[in-house]
C-alpha cells in the first residue's frame, strides 16, 4: 500500500497557462497472487491503484514495476496522442492469467486485463465578451477524462524437435474514452460545427501475430513473422474509419558460443504496407515502410 500527495500547477501546458496550483492525494492498495496448484499450471492475479505525477515526475519510478508479473508502473494510461500530457492521473489495474505447460512442448496461456484512468484537469482558453470587454481574457476550462481499456490475450507456443518452434498470439482490445467539459453548455441548433461538451469514443482493435523460428546447433538461426491488425471505431464526428492490414518480417542471424555475441539481419514490413490506426487503443508502433534492421548484441 502506498500514499501519494501531489501539488502541481493547475495548467502549465496549454496556453494561456495558469498561476494557480492544484493538489491530489490517494491511498493506493496493491495485491498480487501467484498460485501453482500443479507443477505445470500457474494462476496469476494482480490488483493495483496508483497516482501519476506531473511533468518529469511522470518518468520516475519508486515502486516495483510489476505485481505478480503484471506491469503496474505507467507514465500514463490515457494515450498522450489523444489527451496530451496529464498531471495527477489516477490509475487502477486488474489482471488475471492462466498458464499451462504440456509435456509435448506445448505452452498455452490466456489472460485478461482492465486498465482504468481518470484525470480532472484545466485547459487554457481565452474568454471573449464583446459587449463588456474589447479584448480576450485569459481563463481556463475544466475537463474530466475517464478512460478504460479491456483486453483479452491468447498465446500458444509449440516446440517442434530441438531446432524448430512456432507461436501464435491473438489480442482483442476495447478502449472507451469519456471526455467531458462540465462548464460548457450544449450549443443549440442550427449552429454549424457546434461544440460537443460531452463525448464518448470507442475503439476495438484485433491483433494476431504468427512466428516460426529455426535454431541450428552451430549458432545460425532464422525467424519469420506475420502480423495482422484490424480496428473499428465509434462515436467520432466525423467518423474514424480504422484500418485492416498485414505486415511480414524476416530475420537471419548467428549466435556465438555461450551467447557472448549475436548478429541479426532483418527486413521489416516486407511488402511496405502502411497503416492508419486510431491511437485510442494502446499498441506497439510498427514500421510504416520497408525497413532494414541490423543488430549487434554483446553479453558480458
Amino acid at each position: 500500500m502506498t500514499y501519494d500527495h501531489i501539488t502541481c500547477p493547475e495548467n502549465f501546458r496549454s496556453a494561456p497557462i495558469s498561476g494557480n496550483e492544484t493538489t491530489a492525494d490517494q491511498v493506493s492498495p496493491k495485491a498480487g497472487l501467484i498460485w501453482t496448484p500443479l507443477d505445470d499450471t500457474t494462476f496469476r492475479f494482480a490488483y493495483t491503484r496508483s497516482l501519476g505525477g506531473a511533468s518529469l515526475d511522470q518518468s520516475y519510478q519508486l515502486e516495483p514495476s510489476q505485481v505478480a508479473g503484471f506491469v503496474q508502473s505507467f507514465r500514463s494510461i490515457i494515450p498522450e496522442s489523444i489527451a496530451g500530457d496529464n498531471a495527477g492521473a489516477k490509475f487502477t489495474t486488474y489482471d488475471l492469467s492462466l498458464e499451462q505447460k504440456f509435456r509435448t512442448g506445448t505452452y498455452l496461456a490466456i489472460s485478461g486485463e482492465i486498465l482504468n484512468s481518470t484525470v480532472n484537469q484545466v485547459d487554457g482558453v481565452f474568454g471573449y465578451y464583446p459587449l463588456s470587454l474589447p479584448y480576450p481574457v485569459p481563463s481556463g476550462q475544466r475537463e474530466n477524462l475517464d478512460y478504460q481499456e479491456k483486453s483479452l490475450l491468447f498465446t500458444a507456443n509449440q516446440l517442434l524437435g530441438r531446432e524448430w518452434s512456432i507461436s501464435a498470439r491473438y489480442r482483442l482490445t476495447q478502449a472507451v474514452l469519456n471526455d467531458n467539459f462540465p462548464d460548457v453548455p450544449v450549443t443549440p441548433p442550427p449552429v454549424k460545427n457546434p461544440i460537443i461538451p460531452s463525448q464518448q469514443t470507442r475503439g476495438v482493435l484485433q491483433q494476431l501475430s504468427l512466428s516460426a523460428i529455426y535454431n541450428h546447433p552451430c549458432g545460425f538461426f532464422a525467424r519469420g513473422e506475420a502480423f495482422w491488425e484490424a480496428q473499428s471505431n465509434k462515436g467520432y464526428k466525423p467518423a474514424e474509419p480504422g484500418d485492416d492490414f498485414w505486415q511480414f518480417n524476416a530475420f537471419v542471424g548467428y549466435r556465438f558460443p555461450r551467447r557472448k555475441a549475436e548478429i541479426t539481419l532483418g527486413l521489416l514490413n516486407l511488402t511496405g504496407q502502411n497503416y492508419n490506426l486510431n491511437p485510442l487503443n494502446l499498441y506497439n508502433e510498427l514500421p510504416r515502410s520497408r525497413t532494414l534492421d541490423l543488430r549487434l548484441q554483446l553479453n558480458f
